[in-house]
């Protein structure tokens, strides 16, 4: 009956949202994702078991997202982020992180992997607004690096 009830609460996409704001306070990045996903790779990234909750670790949460949603600026750094909280929704989390030094995103290139170590069908959508210039990139398991254009 456990395995039953495992199956059917699986949901059958596998995929995260992500937003990507920039303005004169820095660049904002609210990260949506099941919980029961971002668990498991949050906590395989970590070195343990993810609790059967699907309980995330704001600290562990923000390094996998440091390892798996890369940011390079046009001088080749990478961005460091700084959480600015992990919230749960029922079965999703919103988390979000900040790097206050980041003003534009023209240039700027962004690769996210989140969760693809999970499901080879991960999909990751990334909805790009730059001070009002919007673009929606996306990426799957292995996808290169997308350059986010000038104007978005």
């Amino acid at each position: 009956m456990l395995l039953v009830s495992s199956v059917a609460d699986a949901h059958a996409i596998h995929t995260t949202v992500t937003q990507l704001t920039a303005d004169g306070r820095g660049l904002t990045v609210m990260i949506r994702a099941f919980a029961d996903d971002l668990s498991s790779s949050v906590a395989s990234h970590a070195g343990h078991q993810a609790p059967a909750d699907h309980s995330v670790p704001e600290s562990e949460a923000l390094r996998y997202v440091q390892a798996q949603f890369m940011i390079g600026m046009a001088d080749r750094r990478l961005v460091t982020f700084e959480s600015c909280g992990l919230r749960r929704a029922e079965d999703m989390y919103w988390l979000c992180v900040r790097a206050p030094s980041v003003r534009g995103l023209a240039g700027v290139v962004i690769r996210n992997q989140m969760l693809t170590e999970l499901h080879a069908d991960q999909i990751n959508i990334v909805q790009v607004d730059d001070r009002g210039a919007r673009q929606t990139l996306l990426f799957r398991k292995g996808s290169t690096p997308s350059t986010i254009r000038a104007g978005a």
